[in-house]
């Protein structure tokens, strides 16, 4: 027994005559009396008497009837749920960001503006770099704006924006006196980094190798930066970070001195999966913000 079987069941329950059921249904009265048959056959029981005006439903069909009807409209229920479910998702677009990112590039905004303009149903979450490239692989995310991956094996990337280091540094510290710094300056220095699962520090251990140090690290942190600056207000190193993500109003004790030798910069971009399907969705998104961008 299966869903049909209720349908046809249903019809000629409710018409009860065959050649109409039959044309309503778009099958010949020949058929349409086969599948009763075979119904009738499968659970043992008869369900209409035969008769000159067409078919009579048995004592058994009027238990049946209902219990069909109601089994076919939680069908019907759930097949069109199904459907517009499917049909939204297709029109979902799952982005992931790293913290920075969206604040540098005014993302924000464009993302909200796209809801509105593509009619697409966009959902963001935050992860670190690692994790964003992660999700992109994994399919958890169609795309992420991040940190340059350095893997074109596994992505594709945009580049959206790029910018230098610099240092943070006490205002009693000699550094202070500075215009501008090399990295060779901080080398005798216990520095104060961000941990591994941000990109950014990738580029910098690239950096030390090329000056020729091995960083003697005070402390690695997450995404907690006021750490970070609590630890250069009591002297226990200086922060390296990148240029335009450093805000030192809530510390009248500190100073930012940009780092002028590295041929590495901190650069982001959009990443997508290498070799997948860039579904139509994406392809809108990235459209639409290299238009909002001039790019």
């Amino acid at each position: 027994m299966n869903i049909d079987d209720l349908k046809y069941f249903i019809k000629v329950f409710e018409n009860e005559n065959l050649t109409k059921s039959a044309k309503e249904l778009f099958i010949t009265q020949q058929a349409l009396s086969q599948k009763i048959s075979k119904l009738e056959a499968e659970i043992g029981v008869k369900l209409f008497e035969r008769n000159s005006r067409g078919v009579s439903p048995t004592e058994f069909a009027e238990y049946f009837y209902p219990e069909a009807k109601g089994l076919k409209k939680y069908f019907d229920d759930f097949k069109s749920e199904v459907y517009r479910k499917a049909e939204k998702e297709k029109k979902k677009l799952k982005i992931g960001f790293s913290p920075g990112t969206l604040q540098v590039l005014n993302a924000q905004d464009i993302i909200e503006n796209s809801r509105q303009e593509l009619g697409i149903e966009i959902e963001i979450s935050e992860f670190t770099d690692v994790d964003c490239e992660k999700n992109v692989l994994n399919n958890n995310l169609d795309l992420a704006i991040t940190v340059n991956p350095q893997n074109s094996d596994d992505f594709n990337f945009k580049s959206l924006y790029h910018d230098n280091f610099a240092v943070v540094v006490k205002k009693s510290d000699s550094l202070a006196k500075e215009d501008e710094l090399k990295l060779v300056d901080i080398k005798n220095r216990k520095l104060i980094l961000l941990d591994e699962t941000f990109r950014m520090q990738t580029v910098l251990e690239r950096e030390f190798k090329k000056a020729d140090f091995e960083p003697e690290v005070y402390s690695r942190c997450n995404h907690d930066l006021d750490a970070a600056y609590e630890f250069v207000s009591l002297n226990k190193g200086v922060f390296v970070f990148v240029d335009s993500l450093i805000y030192l109003e809530r510390y009248p004790d500190l100073s930012k001195i940009p780092i002028k030798d590295l041929e590495s910069k901190w650069e982001i971009g959009i990443i997508t999966k290498k070799e997948a399907n860039i579904g139509p969705n994406v392809k809108k998104f990235i459209n639409f913000y290299e238009a909002e961008n001039d790019l």
